[in-house]
């Protein structure tokens, strides 16, 4: 193949030579990738914090299909029609589903190979369709239904054919290479490219050096008993002023909207982008938040909606020791984001806890009032 012939798919290939794929979030391009050492080395000393990160969303969020702990669930006992004709199928294939579809002019099929989520609320099925391009299912797997449903962001409209059917696909080294965003920010270090000019992640699911950086210097550091070079050579998110910290956790979460940036309020979808809300709260402060994700979510722990919903929390600033208006007073009983941060709920079996804190009307979640 030469240049002319695919110059865009050739660069990556070149760049994977000597290191990870470029168009990666995060500053993983800034390191080489054998400044990773992964989670496992990590936990040789930081022991506990290695067995409760192991068991949170962060680091289950990307797997193999097979190696998935609701793999069991993913693969429907008979087929699944569609409207406008499109009939689909699901059978083993090694260590991916493979999921063939027919429709009135032909047929295609995919192996899907990786699961994205872990499960809680949702997990969708990416594999690579051919040499150029990624496919993300149009079904996916919903925990309270137990069932397969329309993939979020996916138009449940009738297919323009059988490709058209296996769901959205994406170019693998396209001008926007989307499909590598999504694997970046669902595991840690950078992106190699395998056999077939296919993705491989260096380590599944959001770990240790993810938010803390390559771990090798500090590993070093360590060994030589250097504390200080070892405590330079990573970073500690959780020492962020909470403006700071908000766009960290943006990288991946969606940071606070730019100057001038539209955002629709009203779309239930872009609830789900955390720190777009949460910043536009009155819990926050210019040049650092009062309030800020891990003052509510320990990145270490599985996530506890009993813990993140501490009224403590919030009587720190609303402080008396009762609730502060006549309304919470009527609504004792009731945490205070059951009501100051209500649920929304985008589609069927999916609800997003809305983040910009404030008073609502009743049945009216979207955004609170003026």
């Amino acid at each position: 193949m030469t240049l002319t012939q695919a110059p865009m798919r050739l660069l990556p290939c070149l760049l994977a030579v000597a290191g990870p794929l470029a168009a990666q979030p995060l500053d993983v391009f800034d390191h080489p990738p054998d400044a990773y050492v992964g989670a496992a080395v990590c936990g040789g000393c930081h022991v506990e914090k290695l067995e409760s990160q192991a068991r949170s969303g962060h680091a289950l969020s990307l797997s193999k299909v097979a190696d998935h702990a609701l793999a069991a669930s993913f693969r429907p006992r008979r087929r699944i029609a569609r409207d406008g004709g499109a009939d689909y199928s699901y059978s083993a294939a090694g260590s991916r589903l493979r999921v063939e579809v027919t429709t009135g002019d032909g047929g295609a099929a995919v192996d899907l190979e990786w699961a994205f989520g872990a499960g809680e609320q949702a997990v969708t099925f990416v594999g690579q369709f051919d040499e150029d391009r990624y496919v993300e299912h149009h079904f996916s797997y919903y925990a309270a239904a137990d069932a397969l449903a329309t993939t979020p962001g996916h138009r449940d409209r009738p297919p323009d054919g059988a490709e058209d059917a296996l769901g959205v696909f994406y170019q693998t080294f396209g001008p926007e290479p989307a499909i590598m965003r999504c694997f970046q920010c669902h595991s840690t270090g950078p992106l190699e490219l395998g056999s077939g000019y296919s993705l491989r992640p260096r380590e599944l699911g959001v770990r240790c050096e993810a938010c803390h950086g390559p771990g090798r210097g500090h590993v070093e550091g360590i060994a030589a008993g250097d504390l200080e070079r070892a405590l330079a050579a990573v970073s500690n998110p959780g020492r962020l002023a909470g403006d700071r910290l908000l766009r960290f956790c943006g990288d991946c979460h969606r940071p606070p909207a730019s100057t001038g940036e539209v955002i629709d309020w009203s779309d239930p979808w872009n609830v789900r982008h955390q720190p777009v809300y949460l910043s536009r709260s009155a819990c926050t402060e210019d040049g650092g938040q009062a309030l800020a994700c891990m003052r509510c979510h320990d990145p270490h722990e599985p996530l506890s909606r009993k813990a993140a919903r501490r009224d403590g929390l919030c009587m720190e600033c609303h402080v008396g020791g009762t609730p502060p208006a006549a309304a919470c007073r009527q609504s004792a009983g009731r945490s205070c984001s059951s009501c100051h941060m209500p649920a929304v709920k985008p589609q069927d079996n999916l609800r997003f806890t809305n983040h910009w804190i404030g008073v609502y009307d009743p049945l009216r979640p979207l955004r609170p009032r003026e």
